[in-house]
């Protein structure tokens, strides 16, 4: 054999007896020393209890809306130029127009006048209809129905045009009539 082949089992027996020698410096332990200095290092850095307090009672303050424009409506939020909603009070006489306001608003009363383009009249049952043209589809529109954000209310269907009486609500928070005219638009889409 060669001198060569002879030193290469003596490295790693050398390295095999290092390894034993570590190994065997560990020595065999149990947790018990471990779990006592544990409980010791807790009894040392217990941190102590604080009482909880009670929470705070709310009281809740009456929230009256008499006479002011709702600052929760989602048209206030959105941007969108609506009639704003009035709380009356119970004990105040109420407009005219609150039965109006009250209603629920239909698709042609929550977009802008100038979006709607009136095309021409019908005549259905001997009363006039109106026919009004929005996001591409035909409405027919009737005496009494309501037009726009305002509360257009229809009170005349001409073949030209729209009479329209919309409400406005001044400085004091009073609903003013408005009459307005719905024309008709030029040419078919």
């Amino acid at each position: 054999m060669s001198p060569k082949r002879m030193k290469l089992p003596c490295v790693w027996e050398q390295m095999l007896m290092l390894l034993c020698f570590a190994l065997s410096g560990c020595g065999f332990s149990t947790t018990d020393e471990l779990n006592t200095w544990l409980a010791n290092e807790r009894k040392l850095h217990s941190a102590p209890s604080l009482p909880i307090t009670a929470p705070h009672v709310f009281e809740a303050e009456p929230y009256v809306l008499t006479g002011q424009i709702d600052p929760f409506s989602r048209n206030r939020l959105s941007g969108e130029h609506d009639a704003p909603t009035i709380y009356s009070s119970p004990s105040k006489k109420g407009s005219a127009y609150d039965l109006e306001l009250a209603n629920e608003r239909r698709d042609l009363e929550k977009v802008p006048l100038d979006s709607l383009e009136f095309k021409g009249t019908i005549s259905q049952d001997g009363e006039p209809v109106a026919l009004v043209w929005l996001h591409r589809q035909l409405h027919q529109v009737r005496l009494g129905d309501y037009l726009g954000p305002n509360r257009g209310k229809v009170l005349q269907i001409s073949p030209q045009e729209i009479l329209l009486r919309e409400l406005e609500q001044d400085g004091s928070g009073q609903w003013t009539p408005k009459t307005t005219v719905l024309a008709l638009s030029g040419g078919g889409k």
